[in-house]
């Protein structure tokens, strides 16, 4: 199980730097700190588990940069599709821009 679990914070602190470094990925501010918050509390934890420290701290870490990251997607998804379209993208669109 052991294994699994640094697997599983590797993948989540691999997967984190790649969005937070990737100039392509198009988030917003909240997610991006969500996610670098989320690769430090990840790496914070797998170096807790290899030296056999206690680990909540790094936990705590972890689960803030993961609630960031969502209420960062909340507030992208709540403020809709104007937040980087041009009004010429949806003409169709009742809504102003």
């Amino acid at each position: 199980m052991e294994t699994l679990y640094t697997l599983a914070l590797l993948i989540v602190a691999a997967v984190c730097a790649l969005g937070v470094l990737h100039p392509r990925y198009g988030d917003t501010l909240l997610q991006r700190i969500g996610m670098a918050v989320a690769c430090l509390g990840a790496v914070a934890e797998l170096a807790a588990l290899w030296h056999g420290y206690d680990r909540i701290n790094a936990h705590i870490t972890t689960t803030l940069g993961a609630a960031l990251f969502a209420l960062g997607t909340v507030v992208k998804k709540w403020r809709g599709p104007r937040m980087g379209r041009r009004c010429s993208d949806k003409p169709h669109r009742r809504r102003p821009c």
